[in-house]
């Protein structure tokens, strides 16, 4: 068995080899280093190395929700704008942190990221324990799993 896991994981490093080096330079370009967070939607924010400690100091107000994913990743990208736009509804009560594993691979090293998307949600800087999302399964299972986070204080 270990060695079937070996190959998954050899085959998973290949194909994201593989998508690093034939996406245009553009799409996988780093936030610039004069801006610490930066907005893409309402209440949402690309997360990297650089302004991750601000967005655990948010965590100490409101719920976070940092969502790890990646651009050549086809559920990534359905979820995408759909938490865009819970975020926005919710109001300011969540704020959405979007983690390009490509790009911030230290922080999915931190999180033991292994499936994506992953949703992990974060308050008081701590992982709220057995409450990550793996895949995404559609608007109202995450709005769902989002009241039941909230719901947790």
């Amino acid at each position: 068995m270990s060695l079937l896991k070996n190959w998954l994981r050899a085959g998973v490093a290949v194909v994201a080899l593989l998508a690093s080096t034939l996406l245009p330079a553009a799409a996988q370009a780093a936030p610039t280093a004069g801006s610490n967070i930066r907005v893409s939607a309402e209440n949402v924010v690309a997360v990297t190395s650089a302004n991750y400690q601000q967005v655990m100091e948010v965590s100490k107000t409101k719920l976070v929700v940092l969502d790890f994913g990646a651009s050549w990743c086809p559920p990534c990208r359905q979820l995408k704008p759909v938490i865009e736009k819970l975020a926005a509804e919710y109001n300011g009560r969540i704020l959405v942190g979007m983690v390009d594993v490509d790009v911030s691979r230290d922080l999915s090293s931190r999180y033991r990221i292994q499936y994506l998307p992953t949703l992990v949600p974060v308050r008081n800087t701590a992982e709220l324990p057995g409450s990550r999302m793996i895949g995404f399964k559609g608007e109202s299972a995450l709005r769902t799993w989002i009241d039941a986070q909230l719901a947790k204080g």
